[in-house]
């Protein structure tokens, strides 16, 4: 029965319209026979926002990796993943052949250097009181420089493989050898990734752990294409599960050809553990102008063609309104009017169909609202 009202109305509709193909006209008694209920457009104040999925990522600033300086074997290690660490502390110590091999040929250096060191102190003597000529002065001073040179570079590689300048000084005084290096952190942080295990042997070069500052902390929101204009950098991002507030840095330039999303780039200071790398969590812009948005119930709302509407009411019956779709939660859909919405515009409070809404989008239809 209420198939055939619905016909019928359409059907009078169609041979009665002189307005616009989106206005359905509709007298009381029809809107009432339709079962046709309204309810009313809230204001974007009351929304609290789409949710956009996010990452916790370690900017790279904040990264090191400790690496083996000189080939070896793991002796101990003494820090584990997760720990936080000062720059400088010892967390691991290796034993190598090959720093007992460079400081070998560095005492050896140094001794040769002294050598050199003394003969050059006597010949200058020599020279100034004229008993060995200028040439012989010069021999002299030549061999020294060569010890030197060669002193400096074995001292900047017992550095390079970790041995610190009070550990080169120690080596200097007591010319005693010692095969286990302490690995030290390079920075203040927390073991991310640990990749050894005592008695490991590890060539040169090789990464031992992940150290990371978490003290600043970016932020990673997948934002779709169409809602790119709604950002810029400077707008806040709130973390929606414990209200932690970032500021957006950076709108990435590469759009994802799968999901067409792209990449919105916030920091987050001082966090105290709240947040963790890796972490995925939900977050909403605060950024965007909300004036223009509205929530309604979500069964007001209608697909027609590639596009949404909602149906408005006014004193004649009701106006078709173009509209985006923009989230839903617990039964109520953010939306914004379309920018191609020829139509009238749609604002708080005003009352949009939420039942019967078949019935109106039947006799739209009819009157070449699907053109």
């Amino acid at each position: 029965m209420k198939k055939m009202l619905v016909g019928a109305l359409a059907t009078a509709l169609i041979s009665s319209a002189s307005v616009q193909a989106a206005d359905i006209n509709m007298s009381a008694s029809q809107v009432q026979a339709l079962g046709i209920q309204t309810a009313a457009a809230e204001p974007a104040s009351n929304v609290a926002g789409q949710a956009y999925p996010a990452e916790i990522r370690v900017p790279p600033a904040n990264e090191t990796v400790l690496a083996a300086p000189v080939d070896g074997m793991i002796q101990q290690v003494r820090v584990a993943e997760g720990e936080t660490v000062t720059q400088g502390q010892p967390v691991a110590s290796l034993l190598s052949s090959g720093l007992v091999t460079l400081q070998s040929d560095y005492l050896e250096t140094l001794a040769t250097h002294r050598v050199a060191a003394q003969a050059l102190e006597r010949d200058r003597s020599l020279a100034a009181e004229g008993i060995i000529a200028e040439r012989r002065l010069n021999e002299t001073r030549g061999a020294y420089n060569q010890s030197d040179a060669r002193l400096s570079a074995l001292r900047q590689s017992l550095s390079l493989a970790g041995m610190s300048d009070a550990a080169l000084d120690k080596l200097d005084q007591t010319r005693r050898i010692d095969p286990v290096l302490d690995l030290v952190a390079p920075q203040d942080g927390t073991v991310m990734e640990q990749m050894i295990t005592a008695g490991e042997r590890v060539n040169a070069a090789s990464a031992l752990m992940r150290i990371s500052a978490l003290d600043t902390l970016w932020l990673e929101v997948r934002l779709p294409v169409e809602r790119l204009a709604d950002v810029q950098p400077g707008d806040r991002v709130i973390v929606m599960d414990n209200g932690i507030q970032a500021e957006v840095i950076l709108t990435g330039s590469r759009i994802d050809p799968d999901d067409q999303t792209v990449m919105i780039r916030a920091r987050v200071e001082a966090v105290d553990g709240r947040l963790r790398p890796g972490q995925f969590l939900r977050v909403r812009l605060e950024g965007a102008d909300q004036s223009d948005l509205l929530r309604v119930p979500g069964d007001a709302v209608v697909r027609q063609g590639n596009g949404f509407f909602v149906f408005v009411a006014t004193e004649d019956g009701f106006d078709a309104v173009a509209v985006e779709r923009l989230g839903e939660a617990d039964g109520l859909l953010t939306i914004r009017v379309s920018d191609t919405s020829e139509q009238s515009r749609l604002s708080a409070g005003d009352e949009v169909a939420v039942d019967g809404v078949a019935a109106i989008k039947g006799a739209w239809q009819g009157m070449g609202g699907d053109e």
